[in-house]
């Protein structure tokens, strides 16, 4: 789960989110809403420290607390380890990014990172990876081909399935049907009503349909 509490936070000396307070749990999906520029992606790489990696001005009061390890823990506790909270707490883009690698290569990818040398246990892992995002079987014939062959709807599912392999507890999803036909859409959306059930999901979305369709708690910022 997750946990913000009386949260604001900026890039600069003026905040962008001020004393945000909420609560998302398995079970739901969670999605905040606001017009652009009012800091809903800023949110998300709040939550996970992404904006570390960017290297940027960010500053922040109140507290984020999210599960890792089985524990709820501050993210920003000095004691935390930044690379444990975003392998539980997992950022999916709204660009469907691969990495130049094979199809069956992005979804070891963090896998391999984490230290797993197996070849028998990270080849199940992918295989049951990517059954659980609906690509097994539009994909193991090709598992070797380079994963820049599949279409924007499929490599999105291979994101996701690249952030699942370490069994994160939070997903947070930054518009991940954006550029997505109504087809390939509908899929993601399927995905993550069965994905909610064990995890907590936040997602960002500016298609209101789309919030009515799968949204069940709506979080607004001003």
């Amino acid at each position: 789960m997750l946990r913000i509490t009386n949260l604001t936070f900026g890039y600069e000396p003026t905040p962008i989110v001020e004393d945000l307070s909420f609560e998302a749990h398995p079970g739901e999906i969670t999605v905040i809403a606001a017009p652009s520029g009012q800091g809903k992606s800023s949110l998300l790489k709040a939550i996970n420290r992404l904006h570390e990696v960017e290297e940027s001005p960010f500053w922040h009061t109140g507290r984020i607390g999210a599960r890792v390890n089985g524990v709820m823990q501050d993210v920003y506790d000095p004691a935390l380890d930044v690379h444990a909270l975003r392998r539980q707490v997992a950022y999916i883009f709204q660009s469907s990014t691969v990495l130049p690698m094979s199809i069956a290569a992005n979804v070891a990818f963090g896998l391999r990172l984490a230290g797993e040398r197996d070849r028998s246990v990270i080849a199940e892992r992918v295989h049951s990876t990517l059954e659980a995002v609906g690509l097994y079987d539009e994909v193991h014939t090709r598992l070797d081909a380079p994963a820049s062959i599949l279409s924007q709807g499929q490599k999105q599912r291979l994101a996701i399935a690249r952030a699942l392999i370490l069994d994160p507890t939070v997903l947070l999803l930054d518009e991940p049907t954006a550029s997505l036909d109504p087809a390939a859409t509908g899929r993601i959306e399927a995905l993550l009503l069965q994905l909610k059930k064990e995890r907590t999901l936040l997602l960002v979305s500016h298609d209101e349909a789309q919030v009515k369709r799968i949204g069940e708690k709506v979080i607004e910022l001003r």
